[in-house]
Protein backbone atom coordinates (compact mmCIF):
# COMPACT_ATOMS: atom_id res chain seq x y z
CA UNK A 1 0.00 0.00 0.00
CA UNK A 2 3.02 2.26 0.70
CA UNK A 3 3.71 3.44 -3.03
CA UNK A 4 4.09 6.58 -4.26
CA UNK A 5 1.74 7.85 -7.56
CA UNK A 6 1.64 10.06 -10.00
CA UNK A 7 -1.51 10.72 -12.17
CA UNK A 8 -2.35 8.61 -14.97
CA UNK A 9 -5.59 8.66 -17.61
CA UNK A 10 -7.79 5.79 -17.14
CA UNK A 11 -8.81 4.78 -20.77
CA UNK A 12 -12.06 2.56 -21.07
CA UNK A 13 -11.32 -1.61 -21.04
CA UNK A 14 -13.48 -3.55 -22.96
CA UNK A 15 -13.96 -6.69 -20.89
CA UNK A 16 -16.25 -10.13 -22.74
CA UNK A 17 -19.43 -9.77 -21.83
CA UNK A 18 -18.77 -6.90 -19.74
CA UNK A 19 -18.34 -3.00 -19.33
CA UNK A 20 -17.18 -1.37 -22.65
CA UNK A 21 -18.35 2.35 -21.55
CA UNK A 22 -17.70 4.53 -18.59
CA UNK A 23 -19.74 7.15 -17.08
CA UNK A 24 -19.20 9.32 -13.15
CA UNK A 25 -22.61 9.26 -11.14
CA UNK A 26 -22.20 12.70 -10.11
CA UNK A 27 -24.37 13.21 -6.49
CA UNK A 28 -24.31 16.16 -4.33
CA UNK A 29 -25.52 16.90 -0.78
CA UNK A 30 -26.99 13.24 -0.45
CA UNK A 31 -27.53 11.85 2.88
CA UNK A 32 -23.81 12.40 4.90
CA UNK A 33 -22.38 12.96 1.26
CA UNK A 34 -21.70 16.59 0.45
CA UNK A 35 -20.43 15.31 -3.43
CA UNK A 36 -19.21 12.36 -5.32
CA UNK A 37 -17.99 11.81 -8.52
CA UNK A 38 -17.84 8.02 -8.99
CA UNK A 39 -16.56 6.64 -12.46
CA UNK A 40 -17.68 2.91 -12.83
CA UNK A 41 -15.36 0.19 -13.62
CA UNK A 42 -15.14 -3.50 -13.63
CA UNK A 43 -13.65 -3.43 -10.32
CA UNK A 44 -14.56 -0.75 -8.13
CA UNK A 45 -13.13 -0.23 -4.73
CA UNK A 46 -15.51 2.16 -1.85
CA UNK A 47 -12.57 2.54 1.13
CA UNK A 48 -12.49 4.51 4.63
CA UNK A 49 -14.02 4.86 7.89
CA UNK A 50 -17.52 3.01 9.14
CA UNK A 51 -20.34 5.29 9.01
CA UNK A 52 -19.12 7.59 6.25
CA UNK A 53 -21.56 6.47 3.40
CA UNK A 54 -19.88 3.62 1.32
CA UNK A 55 -23.21 1.26 1.79
CA UNK A 56 -25.46 4.57 1.45
CA UNK A 57 -23.58 5.35 -2.13
CA UNK A 58 -23.32 1.35 -2.95
CA UNK A 59 -26.78 1.16 -2.85
CA UNK A 60 -27.89 4.25 -4.68
CA UNK A 61 -25.84 2.70 -7.69
CA UNK A 62 -27.60 -0.47 -7.25
CA UNK A 63 -30.59 1.39 -7.17
CA UNK A 64 -29.95 3.57 -10.55
CA UNK A 65 -29.22 0.27 -11.82
CA UNK A 66 -32.50 -1.93 -10.55
CA UNK A 67 -34.87 1.15 -10.59
CA UNK A 68 -34.30 4.08 -12.70
CA UNK A 69 -36.03 2.67 -15.52
CA UNK A 70 -39.27 2.37 -14.15
CA UNK A 71 -38.94 6.53 -13.99
CA UNK A 72 -39.16 6.93 -18.16
CA UNK A 73 -42.83 8.45 -19.18
CA UNK A 74 -45.72 6.48 -20.12
CA UNK A 75 -45.96 8.12 -23.34
CA UNK A 76 -44.03 11.19 -25.45
CA UNK A 77 -43.20 14.09 -22.98
CA UNK A 78 -43.59 17.78 -23.78
CA UNK A 79 -39.68 18.18 -22.14
CA UNK A 80 -37.31 20.06 -24.28
CA UNK A 81 -34.68 17.40 -23.62
CA UNK A 82 -36.69 15.02 -24.81
CA UNK A 83 -38.32 16.67 -28.37
CA UNK A 84 -34.43 17.07 -29.20
CA UNK A 85 -34.21 13.32 -28.88
CA UNK A 86 -37.28 12.85 -30.67
CA UNK A 87 -36.04 14.94 -33.37
CA UNK A 88 -32.79 13.09 -34.16
CA UNK A 89 -34.15 9.59 -34.57
CA UNK A 90 -37.45 11.06 -36.68
CA UNK A 91 -34.84 12.97 -38.48
CA UNK A 92 -32.74 10.10 -39.32
CA UNK A 93 -34.73 6.90 -40.21
CA UNK A 94 -33.93 3.98 -41.99
CA UNK A 95 -30.27 5.54 -41.53
CA UNK A 96 -27.38 3.48 -40.90
CA UNK A 97 -25.04 5.81 -38.99
CA UNK A 98 -22.29 6.22 -36.04
CA UNK A 99 -23.08 8.05 -33.42
CA UNK A 100 -21.13 11.26 -32.45
CA UNK A 101 -20.38 12.07 -28.84
CA UNK A 102 -22.78 14.95 -29.05
CA UNK A 103 -25.50 12.52 -30.52
CA UNK A 104 -24.95 10.71 -27.73
CA UNK A 105 -24.87 13.41 -25.36
CA UNK A 106 -28.85 14.21 -26.31
CA UNK A 107 -30.05 11.00 -25.04
CA UNK A 108 -27.30 11.53 -21.53
CA UNK A 109 -28.99 15.06 -21.14
CA UNK A 110 -32.78 13.21 -21.04
CA UNK A 111 -31.67 10.76 -18.90
CA UNK A 112 -30.59 13.11 -16.60
CA UNK A 113 -33.51 14.94 -16.77
CA UNK A 114 -35.71 12.30 -15.92
CA UNK A 115 -33.48 11.46 -12.76
CA UNK A 116 -33.59 14.92 -11.76
CA UNK A 117 -37.70 15.15 -12.09
CA UNK A 118 -37.56 11.60 -10.07
CA UNK A 119 -34.44 11.78 -7.62
CA UNK A 120 -36.20 11.91 -4.45
CA UNK A 121 -38.64 8.89 -5.79
CA UNK A 122 -35.90 6.70 -6.76
CA UNK A 123 -34.11 7.07 -3.66
CA UNK A 124 -37.14 6.39 -1.71
CA UNK A 125 -37.72 3.39 -2.93
CA UNK A 126 -34.26 2.18 -2.55
CA UNK A 127 -34.24 3.13 0.85
CA UNK A 128 -38.18 2.99 2.12
CA UNK A 129 -36.90 6.72 3.58
CA UNK A 130 -37.19 9.87 2.68
CA UNK A 131 -33.18 10.60 2.24
CA UNK A 132 -31.98 13.95 1.26
CA UNK A 133 -30.58 14.30 -2.13
CA UNK A 134 -29.59 17.48 -4.09
CA UNK A 135 -28.53 16.85 -7.37
CA UNK A 136 -27.68 13.27 -9.11
CA UNK A 137 -26.57 12.75 -13.35
CA UNK A 138 -23.87 11.21 -15.10
CA UNK A 139 -21.67 12.88 -16.45
CA UNK A 140 -18.30 12.36 -18.42
CA UNK A 141 -19.91 9.26 -20.90
CA UNK A 142 -17.58 7.64 -22.94
CA UNK A 143 -17.54 3.93 -25.57
CA UNK A 144 -14.59 2.26 -26.70
CA UNK A 145 -14.40 2.11 -30.46
CA UNK A 146 -18.22 3.84 -31.38
CA UNK A 147 -21.65 3.44 -31.06
CA UNK A 148 -23.89 2.42 -34.36
CA UNK A 149 -27.27 3.34 -35.37
CA UNK A 150 -28.93 0.39 -37.72
CA UNK A 151 -31.90 -0.30 -39.29
CA UNK A 152 -33.08 -3.34 -39.97
CA UNK A 153 -36.10 -3.83 -42.45
CA UNK A 154 -36.53 -7.27 -41.57
CA UNK A 155 -36.65 -7.32 -38.22
CA UNK A 156 -39.51 -7.11 -35.38
CA UNK A 157 -36.84 -6.47 -31.78
CA UNK A 158 -34.56 -4.02 -31.03
CA UNK A 159 -31.20 -5.44 -30.02
CA UNK A 160 -27.91 -3.88 -28.44
CA UNK A 161 -25.01 -6.06 -30.46
CA UNK A 162 -21.08 -4.78 -30.39
CA UNK A 163 -21.58 -1.22 -29.81
CA UNK A 164 -24.73 -1.36 -32.49
CA UNK A 165 -28.10 -0.38 -31.78
CA UNK A 166 -30.20 -2.49 -33.90
CA UNK A 167 -34.14 -0.75 -34.70
CA UNK A 168 -36.84 -2.47 -36.55
CA UNK A 169 -38.02 -0.36 -39.88
CA UNK A 170 -41.38 -0.20 -40.47
CA UNK A 171 -43.00 1.61 -43.56
CA UNK A 172 -44.45 4.06 -40.92
CA UNK A 173 -42.78 4.86 -37.82
CA UNK A 174 -45.72 6.74 -35.26
CA UNK A 175 -44.98 9.61 -32.31
CA UNK A 176 -45.32 6.10 -30.28
CA UNK A 177 -42.81 4.28 -32.52
CA UNK A 178 -40.24 7.37 -31.76
CA UNK A 179 -40.88 7.49 -28.42
CA UNK A 180 -39.92 3.34 -27.82
CA UNK A 181 -36.59 3.94 -30.02
CA UNK A 182 -35.57 7.08 -28.00
CA UNK A 183 -36.18 5.34 -24.40
CA UNK A 184 -34.34 2.09 -25.38
CA UNK A 185 -31.22 4.38 -27.13
CA UNK A 186 -31.00 6.19 -23.62
CA UNK A 187 -31.34 2.96 -21.28
CA UNK A 188 -28.77 0.97 -23.73
CA UNK A 189 -26.15 3.81 -23.77
CA UNK A 190 -26.49 4.14 -20.23
CA UNK A 191 -26.88 0.80 -18.80
CA UNK A 192 -26.27 -2.02 -21.23
CA UNK A 193 -23.62 -4.62 -19.75
CA UNK A 194 -24.45 -3.64 -16.50
CA UNK A 195 -27.91 -3.64 -16.09
CA UNK A 196 -30.88 -5.90 -16.96
CA UNK A 197 -31.83 -5.27 -20.48
CA UNK A 198 -35.08 -2.49 -20.87
CA UNK A 199 -37.54 -4.88 -22.51
CA UNK A 200 -36.14 -8.35 -20.60
CA UNK A 201 -39.53 -10.00 -18.90
CA UNK A 202 -39.85 -10.39 -15.42
CA UNK A 203 -38.86 -14.72 -14.43
CA UNK A 204 -39.31 -15.84 -11.27
CA UNK A 205 -39.47 -12.46 -9.76
CA UNK A 206 -36.53 -11.55 -11.67
CA UNK A 207 -35.16 -9.77 -14.50
CA UNK A 208 -32.36 -11.56 -16.26
CA UNK A 209 -29.29 -8.92 -15.66
CA UNK A 210 -30.54 -7.05 -12.66
CA UNK A 211 -27.51 -6.63 -10.73
CA UNK A 212 -26.92 -8.83 -7.44
CA UNK A 213 -26.41 -7.32 -3.79
CA UNK A 214 -24.89 -8.69 -1.35
CA UNK A 215 -24.88 -7.11 2.23
CA UNK A 216 -22.44 -6.99 4.97
CA UNK A 217 -25.36 -8.78 6.87
CA UNK A 218 -25.34 -11.70 4.49
CA UNK A 219 -24.81 -14.29 6.89
CA UNK A 220 -27.33 -13.40 9.18
CA UNK A 221 -29.77 -13.43 6.49
CA UNK A 222 -28.56 -16.49 5.37
CA UNK A 223 -29.52 -18.15 9.26
CA UNK A 224 -32.05 -16.53 9.91
CA UNK A 225 -34.34 -16.46 6.42
CA UNK A 226 -37.09 -19.06 6.39
CA UNK A 227 -37.88 -17.41 10.06
CA UNK A 228 -37.96 -14.12 8.06
CA UNK A 229 -39.89 -15.45 5.90
CA UNK A 230 -42.66 -16.73 8.37
CA UNK A 231 -42.50 -13.31 10.08
CA UNK A 232 -42.87 -10.87 7.71
CA UNK A 233 -40.94 -11.33 4.32
CA UNK A 234 -44.20 -10.40 2.23
CA UNK A 235 -44.35 -7.30 3.45
CA UNK A 236 -40.74 -5.79 3.23
CA UNK A 237 -40.94 -7.34 -0.36
CA UNK A 238 -43.20 -4.58 -1.26
CA UNK A 239 -41.81 -1.92 0.55
CA UNK A 240 -44.09 -1.63 3.14
CA UNK A 241 -45.95 -3.32 6.19
CA UNK A 242 -49.35 -3.86 6.38
CA UNK A 243 -50.04 -0.80 8.66
CA UNK A 244 -48.69 1.12 5.40
CA UNK A 245 -45.42 2.42 7.35
CA UNK A 246 -42.27 2.33 5.20
CA UNK A 247 -40.71 -1.55 5.30
CA UNK A 248 -37.48 -1.50 8.15
CA UNK A 249 -35.42 -2.87 5.24
CA UNK A 250 -33.48 -1.06 1.92
CA UNK A 251 -34.61 -2.24 -1.10
CA UNK A 252 -30.55 -3.67 -1.73
CA UNK A 253 -31.71 -6.12 1.47
CA UNK A 254 -34.81 -7.12 0.43
CA UNK A 255 -33.60 -7.82 -2.92
CA UNK A 256 -31.27 -10.39 -1.52
CA UNK A 257 -33.63 -12.09 0.28
CA UNK A 258 -35.96 -12.53 -2.91
CA UNK A 259 -32.73 -14.16 -4.17
CA UNK A 260 -32.15 -16.63 -1.62
CA UNK A 261 -35.49 -17.99 -2.65
CA UNK A 262 -33.91 -18.28 -6.15
CA UNK A 263 -31.57 -20.45 -5.51
CA UNK A 264 -31.88 -24.12 -6.98
CA UNK A 265 -30.22 -27.28 -8.66
CA UNK A 266 -29.80 -26.95 -12.35
CA UNK A 267 -28.83 -29.46 -14.83
CA UNK A 268 -26.34 -27.36 -16.30
CA UNK A 269 -23.71 -25.10 -14.85
CA UNK A 270 -22.16 -22.95 -17.33
CA UNK A 271 -18.10 -23.79 -18.07
CA UNK A 272 -17.24 -20.35 -16.77
CA UNK A 273 -19.50 -20.49 -13.49
CA UNK A 274 -18.22 -24.09 -12.84
CA UNK A 275 -14.55 -23.15 -12.64
CA UNK A 276 -15.64 -20.42 -10.22
CA UNK A 277 -17.22 -22.81 -8.09
CA UNK A 278 -14.49 -25.11 -7.76
CA UNK A 279 -12.04 -22.66 -6.38
CA UNK A 280 -14.71 -21.50 -3.98
CA UNK A 281 -15.51 -25.04 -2.96
CA UNK A 282 -11.58 -26.17 -3.01
CA UNK A 283 -9.91 -23.05 -1.69
CA UNK A 284 -12.19 -21.26 0.81
CA UNK A 285 -14.99 -24.08 2.31
CA UNK A 286 -13.35 -27.45 2.10
CA UNK A 287 -17.22 -28.82 0.90
CA UNK A 288 -20.13 -28.69 -1.03
CA UNK A 289 -23.51 -26.85 -0.62
CA UNK A 290 -26.49 -28.70 -1.19
CA UNK A 291 -29.78 -27.33 -2.05
CA UNK A 292 -33.26 -28.81 -0.94
CA UNK A 293 -36.37 -26.69 -2.32
CA UNK A 294 -39.76 -27.66 -1.08
CA UNK A 295 -41.98 -24.28 -0.45
CA UNK A 296 -38.09 -22.65 0.47
CA UNK A 297 -34.74 -23.88 -0.35
CA UNK A 298 -32.73 -25.30 2.44
CA UNK A 299 -28.57 -25.32 2.34
CA UNK A 300 -26.73 -27.85 3.85
CA UNK A 301 -22.76 -28.26 3.77
CA UNK A 302 -20.76 -31.37 2.94
CA UNK A 303 -17.21 -30.96 3.83
CA UNK A 304 -14.95 -32.96 1.98
CA UNK A 305 -14.17 -36.72 2.52
CA UNK A 306 -17.72 -36.37 4.36
CA UNK A 307 -20.90 -37.51 3.76
CA UNK A 308 -22.66 -36.16 6.36
CA UNK A 309 -24.69 -33.08 5.59
CA UNK A 310 -24.79 -30.11 8.44
CA UNK A 311 -26.69 -27.27 8.27
CA UNK A 312 -25.54 -23.93 7.90
CA UNK A 313 -26.49 -22.98 11.58
CA UNK A 314 -23.85 -25.49 12.92
CA UNK A 315 -21.21 -24.65 9.82
CA UNK A 316 -18.26 -22.15 9.94
CA UNK A 317 -18.84 -18.63 9.81
CA UNK A 318 -17.13 -18.67 6.34
CA UNK A 319 -19.27 -21.36 4.77
CA UNK A 320 -22.81 -19.09 5.84
CA UNK A 321 -20.42 -15.89 4.49
CA UNK A 322 -19.67 -17.51 1.49
CA UNK A 323 -22.89 -19.35 0.40
CA UNK A 324 -24.58 -16.48 -1.29
CA UNK A 325 -21.54 -16.02 -3.49
CA UNK A 326 -21.47 -19.86 -4.40
CA UNK A 327 -25.25 -20.64 -4.70
CA UNK A 328 -25.18 -17.59 -6.83
CA UNK A 329 -23.35 -19.33 -8.95
CA UNK A 330 -24.58 -22.84 -8.89
CA UNK A 331 -27.92 -21.71 -9.41
CA UNK A 332 -26.91 -19.97 -12.56
CA UNK A 333 -28.81 -16.76 -12.06
CA UNK A 334 -27.76 -14.73 -14.88
CA UNK A 335 -26.44 -11.11 -13.54
CA UNK A 336 -24.34 -8.18 -15.05
CA UNK A 337 -23.07 -7.08 -12.22
CA UNK A 338 -22.27 -7.63 -8.61
CA UNK A 339 -21.92 -5.36 -5.31
CA UNK A 340 -20.43 -6.92 -2.34
CA UNK A 341 -20.58 -5.02 0.97
CA UNK A 342 -17.18 -6.07 2.96
CA UNK A 343 -16.01 -9.68 1.42
CA UNK A 344 -13.83 -9.62 4.03
CA UNK A 345 -16.30 -10.02 6.33
CA UNK A 346 -15.55 -13.33 9.22
CA UNK A 347 -12.98 -14.48 7.07
CA UNK A 348 -9.77 -15.52 8.56
CA UNK A 349 -6.49 -13.39 6.04
CA UNK A 350 -5.91 -15.88 4.49
CA UNK A 351 -9.43 -16.33 2.72
CA UNK A 352 -9.48 -13.02 2.74
CA UNK A 353 -6.89 -13.29 0.23
CA UNK A 354 -8.52 -16.07 -1.23
CA UNK A 355 -11.20 -13.82 -2.10
CA UNK A 356 -9.05 -11.06 -3.42
CA UNK A 357 -8.34 -13.81 -6.03
CA UNK A 358 -12.08 -14.75 -6.40
CA UNK A 359 -13.14 -11.14 -6.90
CA UNK A 360 -10.47 -10.79 -9.86
CA UNK A 361 -11.56 -13.85 -11.19
CA UNK A 362 -15.13 -12.81 -11.23
CA UNK A 363 -13.98 -9.38 -13.12
CA UNK A 364 -11.60 -11.11 -15.57
CA UNK A 365 -14.79 -13.45 -16.57
CA UNK A 366 -16.89 -10.28 -17.64
CA UNK A 367 -18.45 -9.53 -14.38
CA UNK A 368 -18.45 -6.54 -12.82
CA UNK A 369 -17.64 -6.11 -9.43
CA UNK A 370 -18.32 -3.11 -6.79
CA UNK A 371 -17.41 -3.66 -3.11
CA UNK A 372 -16.93 -2.13 0.14
CA UNK A 373 -14.35 -3.00 2.36
CA UNK A 374 -11.77 -2.36 4.99
CA UNK A 375 -9.59 -5.36 4.05
CA UNK A 376 -6.01 -4.19 3.38
CA UNK A 377 -4.84 -7.85 2.95
CA UNK A 378 -7.95 -7.64 -0.67
CA UNK A 379 -6.18 -4.52 -1.77
CA UNK A 380 -2.71 -5.74 -1.20
CA UNK A 381 -3.75 -8.86 -3.08
CA UNK A 382 -5.12 -6.43 -5.78
CA UNK A 383 -1.90 -4.18 -5.96
CA UNK A 384 0.28 -7.61 -6.14
CA UNK A 385 -1.41 -8.44 -9.36
CA UNK A 386 -1.40 -5.03 -10.97
CA UNK A 387 2.60 -5.45 -10.06
CA UNK A 388 2.77 -8.64 -11.33
CA UNK A 389 0.74 -8.04 -14.79
CA UNK A 390 3.27 -5.10 -15.19
CA UNK A 391 6.39 -7.35 -14.56
CA UNK A 392 8.89 -7.48 -17.15
CA UNK A 393 9.59 -11.34 -15.47
CA UNK A 394 5.70 -11.88 -15.53
CA UNK A 395 5.85 -15.79 -17.36
CA UNK A 396 8.26 -16.80 -14.47
CA UNK A 397 6.90 -15.54 -11.76
CA UNK A 398 3.23 -16.67 -12.51
CA UNK A 399 4.94 -20.31 -12.86
CA UNK A 400 6.55 -19.94 -9.48
CA UNK A 401 3.90 -18.41 -7.65
CA UNK A 402 1.56 -20.95 -9.45
CA UNK A 403 -1.14 -17.88 -11.02
CA UNK A 404 -2.62 -17.57 -14.24
CA UNK A 405 -3.39 -14.93 -16.62
CA UNK A 406 -7.31 -14.83 -15.35
CA UNK A 407 -5.33 -14.41 -11.63
CA UNK A 408 -3.63 -10.96 -13.28
CA UNK A 409 -5.57 -7.38 -13.31
CA UNK A 410 -4.59 -4.35 -15.32
CA UNK A 411 -5.24 -1.41 -13.16
CA UNK A 412 -6.95 0.23 -16.03
CA UNK A 413 -9.89 -1.87 -15.42
CA UNK A 414 -9.98 -0.35 -11.27
CA UNK A 415 -11.08 2.51 -9.86
CA UNK A 416 -10.82 2.89 -5.89
CA UNK A 417 -12.16 5.83 -3.57
CA UNK A 418 -11.70 6.99 -0.39
CA UNK A 419 -14.54 8.24 1.94
CA UNK A 420 -13.74 11.05 4.24
CA UNK A 421 -15.51 12.11 7.53
CA UNK A 422 -15.24 15.31 9.12
CA UNK A 423 -15.77 16.68 12.56
CA UNK A 424 -19.10 17.64 11.43
CA UNK A 425 -20.18 14.28 10.25
CA UNK A 426 -19.58 15.19 6.29
CA UNK A 427 -18.03 13.25 4.14
CA UNK A 428 -15.71 13.97 0.97
CA UNK A 429 -15.19 11.35 -1.56
CA UNK A 430 -11.48 11.33 -3.13
CA UNK A 431 -10.29 9.25 -6.13
CA UNK A 432 -7.14 7.06 -5.06
CA UNK A 433 -4.49 7.63 -7.86
CA UNK A 434 -2.85 4.26 -8.61
CA UNK A 435 0.62 3.28 -10.86
CA UNK A 436 2.07 0.45 -12.15
CA UNK A 437 2.35 -0.88 -8.52
CA UNK A 438 -1.27 -0.44 -7.30
CA UNK A 439 -3.15 2.36 -5.44
CA UNK A 440 -2.11 4.28 -2.31
CA UNK A 441 -4.97 3.90 0.33
CA UNK A 442 -3.95 6.87 2.86
CA UNK A 443 -6.75 5.19 5.54
CA UNK A 444 -5.11 2.22 5.96
CA UNK A 445 -1.39 3.54 5.68
CA UNK A 446 -1.82 5.89 8.74
CA UNK A 447 -4.17 2.99 10.59
CA UNK A 448 -1.41 0.76 10.19
CA UNK A 449 1.85 3.13 10.51
CA UNK A 450 0.05 4.17 14.18
CA UNK A 451 0.32 0.42 15.25
CA UNK A 452 3.69 -0.28 14.34
CA UNK A 453 4.73 3.03 16.07
CA UNK A 454 3.12 1.65 19.26
CA UNK A 455 4.97 -1.72 18.66
CA UNK A 456 8.25 0.02 18.74
CA UNK A 457 6.83 2.39 21.38
CA UNK A 458 5.72 -0.20 23.94
CA UNK A 459 8.66 -3.31 23.59
CA UNK A 460 11.39 -3.30 25.58
CA UNK A 461 15.05 -3.18 24.81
Amino acid sequence: MLQKSKNTRREVYVMKNGINKEWTLHVENFAKIVSADIKIAPLMCFVGDNNSGKSYLMSLLWGLLTYSKDYFPSKPPETANYKVCEAFVKKNIGKDMQLSNSEIQLFIDWFNQILAKNARALTKKIFNYEMEIGKIEIRDYSIKDSLTMKWNNDGVRYSFRNNTITIPLKENHTKEDIFITCVYFCWNIVMEGIAAPLYTPVVKGRRSGEPVYLPASRMGFMLTYLQLLDASLTNSFSGTDETGNSSTLTMPYVDFLRLILKFENVSKISKKNEQLIEFIEERMIGGKIAIKKEYAPTFNYIPFGSKRELPLYISSSVVAEVSPLLLLLKSNIQFNTIIIEEPEAHLHPRLQWEMAKLIIKLVNSGIPVWITTHSDTILQHVNNMIKLDNNADKAKLMEEYSYSKDDMINREMIAMYQFNSDNMGKTNIEPLESNEYGFIVPTFNAALENLVNEVYAFQED
